[in-house]
């Protein structure tokens, strides 16, 4: 590596001496990557490359700052939970590369993350800020093709609404984050299992339950507030089921 000079060369050659790494480095530092940062370099390079070691020690040293980032905006601890998850499915995971792997060691990683954790909760309070529209459940009526269901939709659309709403609220942090990753975001179980760190069957069985206790809340809140008959008891036990996936969609965005 005639044309790495210390400190890129050991931090290259303690990596392994990848050719693509080279590559990687030889850009940043074309791009004006300081020496200071070259570890830091090298370890958001392999973090996007999903070494598992290299992510080990990315959440043990540098993840804290996305906290950090997100309560420069809001110290809210719920408003910190959603950034912080947010920001690390964009950094780990991303829409093809992961962000991280725009890091090119111009400043520390660790100010680096904390940015974009503070840019991505203040694009989330103007989001937040915006007139939403008036029943997030209005077109799921008008798609419903069972004529029953549908008449229950619009009769109790509101009570259908908070029944889901409370169940999801009631669900553990890590239930509604996964939810919200499956539904929202639209990651499929591989790269939320990459997040978790766990294999993709465990995150579809964590899903799964998830889905099944918010099912069962909603009905069950449904069922003892409009104290309806045994036979609209099942139709509404069908209107909780039928495109649960899509309301809580909704309802985390």
């Amino acid at each position: 590596m005639p044309e790495l000079d210390e400190p890129w060369r050991s931090a290259v050659r303690i990596a392994g001496d990848d050719p693509a790494l080279i590559a990687h480095v030889r850009a940043a530092i074309a791009g004006g990557a300081l020496p200071a940062h070259a570890a830091e370099l090298v370890l958001a390079w392999q973090v996007a490359r999903g070494d598992r070691d290299a992510i080990a020690r990315f959440e043990r040293e540098i993840a804290g700052e996305m906290a950090v980032g997100a309560r420069r905006v809001d110290r809210d601890r719920a408003f910190v939970d959603e950034i912080v998850q947010r920001v690390r499915v964009k950094l780990l995971v991303g829409d093809g590369e992961p962000r991280i792997a725009s890091y090119r060691g111009k400043g520390p990683l660790r100010g680096w993350v904390a940015i974009t954790a503070q840019r991505m909760a203040l694009n989330a309070k103007r989001d937040a800020a915006e007139p939403a529209g008036d029943d997030v459940l209005a077109d799921l009526v008008d798609r419903e093709p069972d004529p029953e269901l549908r008449h229950l939709r619009t009769l109790y659309r509101a009570e259908f609404r908070e029944a889901l709403a409370a169940a999801l609220t009631a669900l553990p942090q890590r239930d509604r984050a996964l939810l919200r990753l499956r539904f929202v975001a639209g990651l499929e179980l591989a790269p939320i299992g990459k997040l978790y760190r766990v294999h993709e069957s465990t995150v579809s069985r964590w899903i799964a339950a998830a889905l099944e206790t918010v099912g069962q809340s909603a009905r069950k809140a449904l069922i003892a507030r409009l104290a309806i008959t045994a036979t609209t008891a099942d139709s509404v036990a069908r209107l909780v089921a039928s495109q649960l996936d899509l309301s809580i969609a909704r309802l985390l965005q």
